[in-house]
């Protein structure tokens, strides 16, 4: 495979492994557009205000909110559910800025399914959440209070799970590249509340090793040997022709979860 040296800064190439890809798009309304596309098919409704304001796209019954905030001191994403309009937030998730945009896309789309199914408020295993790890070859250890860390091959991806129940910290929490000060350094984190199968779309995503589009000048050279770089060949879709299909649902039936739609 090809150093990224070889490569022009506009070269498109597939990258991976994806969680040192970089987050793929600058400007903040084509990042929002290719993140938020599930929720937009599935009838979410768009805010996009002046340059220094967060884009927002909000669910039909205004209880679920996901905004894009580029300029804001904490720059980055932010996804809230509300049990009520007038109520502090049931769960959240946030991204920093840095996160890749396949990720964002993957959890996103699991959100516009789980609304339109009533399952924003559904608690399943945790077994979903780090599967996709440890299928992937990444180390597990448990500490004395029960807390998992899932550490990825190259060592530069933690995922961490705080399973107590009386600790106010996040259920799960990712730190990518935490040694080095590269444009790869992105984290996430998941309140107690989100639903795990959320969370696991998020984390299949993170270690799902199919390489990612990228303009060879947007990957962190300081990263370079973590890297796996390849020409893209002229039929790898751009990112802006790549937004999330709509998500197809199951019709209701029997056993199917009655936990109210927000």
């Amino acid at each position: 495979m090809p150093d990224l040296d070889s490569f022009g800064p506009d070269d498109p190439v597939l990258v991976s492994p994806r969680h040192l890809a970089g987050p793929g798009l600058e400007q903040p309304a084509l990042a929002a557009a290719f993140a938020w596309s599930s929720l937009k098919n599935a009838g979410w409704s768009t805010h996009t205000p002046d340059e220094w304001r967060p884009l927002l796209c909000t669910s039909p019954c205004q209880l679920v909110r996901a905004a894009h905030m580029p300029n804001a001191t904490d720059s980055g994403w932010k996804t809230v559910v509300y049990e009520d309009a007038l109520a502090a937030p049931w769960w959240t998730a946030s991204w920093s800025a840095e996160t890749p945009a396949e990720l964002l896309t993957d959890f996103h789309r699991a959100l516009a399914e789980a609304h339109a199914t009533g399952s924003l408020h559904s608690l399943s295993s945790a077994t979903a959440v780090y599967l996709p790890l440890l299928n992937a070859g990444w180390s597990h250890t448990v500490d004395e209070h029960g807390n998992q860390s899932f550490t990825s091959p190259d060592r530069l991806a933690t995922v961490n799970g705080d399973r107590r129940p009386s600790h106010v910290s996040d259920a799960w929490s990712i730190d990518v590249a935490p040694g080095t000060t590269g444009r790869c350094r992105w984290s996430a984190r998941f309140s107690k509340q989100v639903p795990n199968a959320l969370v696991a779309a998020f984390t299949t995503s993170l270690a799902d090793t199919t390489p990612v589009y990228r303009r060879a000048g947007t990957l962190p050279k300081e990263l370079g040997s973590y890297l796996v770089t390849e020409p893209a060949p002229p039929s790898a879709p751009g990112r802006s022709e790549t937004a999330a299909p709509a998500p197809v649902l199951p019709p209701a039936g029997p056993g199917q979860s009655t936990t109210r739609r927000r």
